[in-house]
């Protein structure tokens, strides 16, 4: 496919940067889906490649911190792959799991706010992502499932800004939650970030802060009681 994304103009820049130009990209996709063992289980593939020419990127404003304008800053690629499989281990036991590594680099020649960043990683795409996890289920009347669910997320190191000048390292997240469902009721507990990792997934250039960098604090560990009904 050939994506495109339309120019424009900027309400605050620098000087000779009030416009920017139109973005295209080249975008290649495929893979494979299959089942195995009377569709017990199920697995899928993909591989993919992006290439971008005219970029464009929401870039701080040197003179005005706090403010970011939209510039052309070159050419870059992404591709990568992705699994994904998924599995009924036992009638009342499902399994899934799936990870994906991406290597996004700007290309030759590419500048921003007139410093050369080619080569460089494309900012928050991490390297990988992984997942795992299952769910369990038993009926215990004709009218009502008891169920629970836990999965751990992986997050690889990604880059904050095109410098390539702060970064996150890599996190894990994991969630539970635990459950009974009916025909048209359920009633479950849940807990996000069960183990309060701390992360910031992101942040931005800021000249007026310590640390040159401003970020927001990842959600931390938060659970609660979801009931409710349905048709």
């Amino acid at each position: 496919s050939r994506g495109f994304k339309a120019g424009g103009f900027n309400p605050v820049s620098p000087a000779g940067s009030e416009a920017y130009d139109e973005e295209y990209a080249w975008h290649v996709e495929g893979g494979i889906k299959s089942s195995a063992l009377n569709g017990r289980v199920r697995f899928n593939a993909a591989a993919f490649w992006i290439d971008w020419e005219d970029l464009q990127l929401n870039l701080p404003n040197l003179q005005a911190p706090g403010q970011f304008y939209i510039a052309n800053v070159g050419s870059a690629s992404s591709k990568g792959v992705e699994f994904e499989v998924n599995a009924r281990a036992h009638r009342n036991v499902d399994l899934f799991g799936s990870f994906g590594y991406t290597h996004a680099r700007f290309g030759d020649g590419t500048t921003s706010n007139g410093a050369d960043v080619s080569g460089n990683t494309i900012p928050n795409t991490p390297a990988f992502t992984a997942a795992l996890g299952a769910q369990l289920t038993r009926e215990l009347t004709p009218w009502a499932t008891l169920y629970g669910s836990g999965e751990l997320v992986v997050y690889g190191a990604f880059k904050y800004d095109d410098a390539n000048l702060a970064e996150q390292d890599a996190y894990s997240l994991a969630n539970v939650r635990a459950g009974v469902r009916g025909k048209y009721v359920f009633a479950e507990g849940w807990i996000r970030n069960v183990f309060d990792t701390f992360y910031v997934p992101v942040a931005f250039a800021f000249p007026g802060a310590p640390s040159g960098f401003l970020g927001e604090s990842g959600r931390p560990r938060t659970f609660g009681v979801t009931a409710g009904v349905r048709f």
